[in-house]
């Protein structure tokens, strides 16, 4: 109301125009205020929540990041007293979570009240006054914030939580091996004329977790669309398969995406159905569906409707649904988005199986701890820039670190 703003886990859901300044405008033109003090809170607010540069935006061109990141400026232009934030960091890069953090300092110096439902928890060290467990709906602890960042790396995997200090990734050079895999070539695509990808070379091999990379509207969303054949390269080689260039109707019918936004995924009427929705009967004979809902935490919600699951049960629905195909190339963007780190290492294990049974397995991710769980190497996109003359592609490998192993 008058008092609280939120910024949603979907952010999609609290939208109400199709611009980036008519929708930070939106709050207050609904409450008659005069034009230049609209003019004045849209300004502070893009201001406050570091999104000046997308002000001249559309919603529909931003990536899921860069979506969040106007809902929480949204939220912070309301000016009320008490805000609300629902997985704000769910999609964000690394930076932009260190932005978000010192975003959240001044607030608290300016008195609001700040409170977060959040899995990623490293970032609020210093921040948090105090943190409430929940279990199954209940409370199940109240801690004090210094508390419960003091609490040894066992105790809060026995909670379930994720890390309490920013997790990092050991990495090293790495050189093309050649052999099997899925190949890009002179990969060129472009939104109206305004050119998004531009990229020489780069190779995701089989039996490997390639882990797709980059800052927040840098392409990986748009990359992942043209390597599942959603949308059709323009110019130059394209994308070959064992050495071999394959249409984008090909590419659809050997790959299967996870998208970000799950809830363009969801179509059936229960959990049980929603998994083998689009299969023969054949191949449906084939799947064991308990198993899999079972293997995701979901088996107790089988005849649920996919839409009155939580955000990460979603995510996690949509990821079995991706198993119970036999693919050749899985592309999963954000899969870890609101989930916690019981369930985020399920999904991890499960990444790492299906490489191990020749699948090329791509991950979009800003989720550290997922990295360190699952990726073989890393490939990190650069936002095309016309200095560059092309989308910069760095690939590396994964050292292994023992204490980053899967448990």
């Amino acid at each position: 109301g008058e008092r609280s703003a939120t910024a949603c886990q979907n952010p999609k859901t609290q939208f109400f125009t199709s611009a980036v300044r008519s929708e930070l405008a939106f709050r207050v033109e609904n409450h008659a205020v005069p034009r230049s003090q609209i003019v004045s809170n849209v300004a502070r607010a893009a201001r406050d929540g570091d999104i000046e540069e997308l002000m001249g935006r559309h919603l529909n061109e931003l990536s899921g990041g860069e979506l969040q990141k106007v809902a929480c400026a949204q939220a912070i232009g309301a000016d009320t007293p008490l805000l609300l934030f629902a997985e704000p960091t769910s999609n964000l890069s690394v930076k932009a979570i260190e932005e978000f953090a010192g975003m959240l300092a001044r607030l608290k110096r300016q008195g609001r009240t700040v409170v977060i439902a959040e899995h990623r928890l490293y970032f609020l060290k210093g921040l948090v006054d105090q943190a409430v467990l929940l279990d199954s709906g209940r409370i199940s602890e109240i801690m004090d914030g210094d508390e419960f960042f003091a609490q040894s790396d066992e105790a809060r995997r026995r909670r379930g939580l994720r890390s309490l200090e920013e997790p990092v990734v050991a990495t090293a050079p790495v050189t093309e091996q050649g052999g099997n895999g899925l190949t890009l070539d002179n990969l060129r695509f472009a939104y109206r004329k305004k050119a998004v990808l531009d990229i020489g070379h780069v190779q995701f091999p089989e039996g490997s977790v390639s882990a797709l990379v980059g800052a927040n509207g840098a392409g990986k969303s748009t990359l992942a669309r043209l390597i599942c054949g959603l949308l059709k390269e323009r110019g130059g080689s394209g994308i070959s398969l064992d050495g071999t260039t394959v249409s984008h109707r090909d590419r659809t019918r050997m790959s299967y995406i996870v998208m970000q936004d799950v809830h363009r995924q969801l179509f059936s009427e229960s959990l049980r159905k929603e998994v083998t929705l689009g299969q023969s009967s054949a191949e449906r004979e084939a799947v064991d569906v308990p198993s899999l809902l079972k293997e995701f935490d979901l088996e107790a919600y089988a005849d649920r409707h996919p839409l009155s699951l939580s955000g990460g049960q979603k995510q996690r629905l949509v990821i079995a649904s991706a198993i119970a195909y036999d693919k050749r190339v899985y592309v999963f963007d954000e899969p870890t988005s609101g989930v916690d780190y019981r369930h985020l290492i399920a999904i991890a294990k499960r990444l790492r199986s299906l490489a191990r049974s020749g699948a090329i397995v791509i991950v979009i991710t800003h989720d550290t701890e997922l990295l360190r769980a699952c990726a073989d190497r890393i490939v990190t996109l650069h936002a095309l820039s016309e200095s560059e003359g092309g989308s910069h592609i760095q690939v590396e490998s994964v050292v292994r670190q023992e204490e980053a192993e899967i448990r």
